[in-house]
């Protein structure tokens, strides 16, 4: 029904502005769609709308592209900005946007291209964007040498991502610093002390858990045995119990580690995607 009423809408300001082209009037719509946050009304609009002119399917695209942005729909939205021709004045924005979205979803390897495949007079606030991007592009690689040469060249002239470049230097100083930790140590770690590979791997309060838990563990062990005897069937089940969790707190240690990078991982990844996405959106919108 709210759909219904939006076409028709349409259709009434077509009528109501004969002298504007009526695929233009329909874009314009459309963009007011987009203005009141109606994204798949507009969307909508515009997959209906045939256009006649090679600026108007530029726009067409662009906008498709830019709706599934905001709808965080990022690989169809990549696919509908890359559509935008070099003539569209949205081009820039079409190529930087495009990046973004699959260096967002992982694809590097094409983010990375689509930025090589821009260029820029030196000096310019275009220029320097396409650096910062490209430096943040090598630091999500983590390739420390690519992101130097970037790093380089960042100059703080530009007040839209000034704060970026200081942020990106001061992440890949974290990065660079961050301990390399070894499963295999916090394995051997939590064999000669329950819960110490655990500490190791950055997981202090698990660690102090499966101290006191193993500990609490053994020692009930250790009071069966005494009092009643290295035979009894309560001591022979409590010292199998405590074995088996022995035995998983030394991988649980291990698994630790490879756990906690991946989780650093994703909060760096996190971290330089975000300090991609300010300067597009401070210099474009």
């Amino acid at each position: 029904m709210r759909r219904t009423c939006l076409i028709s809408l349409a259709l009434l300001l077509a009528l109501s502005l004969p002298a504007q082209p009526t695929a233009s009037r329909e874009l314009d719509f459309a963009r007011y769609l987009m203005a009141r946050n109606e994204l798949s009304e507009s969307l909508f609009v515009l997959e209906k709308l045939d256009a006649p002119s090679p600026a108007l399917q530029d726009s067409i695209r662009f906008y498709k592209g830019w709706i599934l942005y905001q709808q965080k729909q990022l690989e169809p939205s990549a696919a509908f900005l890359l559509e935008v021709t070099t003539e569209s004045p949205l081009f820039e924005r079409s190529r930087f946007f495009a990046s973004y979205n699959l260096a967002h979803i992982g694809d590097r390897t094409r983010a990375d291209s689509i930025l090589q495949g821009l260029s820029f007079a030196p000096g310019s606030l275009q220029d320097a964007l396409l650096n910062f991007e490209q430096g943040a592009m090598a630091l999500l690689g983590r390739d420390f040498e690519a992101f130097d040469a970037h790093a380089a060249r960042f100059s703080g002239a530009f007040n839209p991502f000034a704060l970026q470049e200081k942020s990106l230097v001061e992440l890949a100083e974290k990065l660079k610093d961050h301990p390399n930790h070894s499963p295999f140590l916090a394995g051997a770690l939590s064999t000669l002390v329950p819960g110490l590979g655990k500490i190791y791997a950055g997981k202090t309060a698990e660690g102090i858990a499966s101290f006191l838990y193993i500990g609490a563990m053994a020692l009930t062990s250790y009071d069966f045995y005494r009092r009643l005897g290295p035979q009894n069937g309560f001591f022979i089940l409590s010292a199998a119990t405590t074995g088996i969790f022995y035995a998983g707190n030394i991988w649980g240690s291990a698994v630790a580690v490879n756990r906690h990078k991946n989780e650093y991982k994703h909060e760096m990844d996190q971290r330089i995607l975000f300090d991609m996405h300010i300067p597009l959106r401070n210099i474009f919108q």
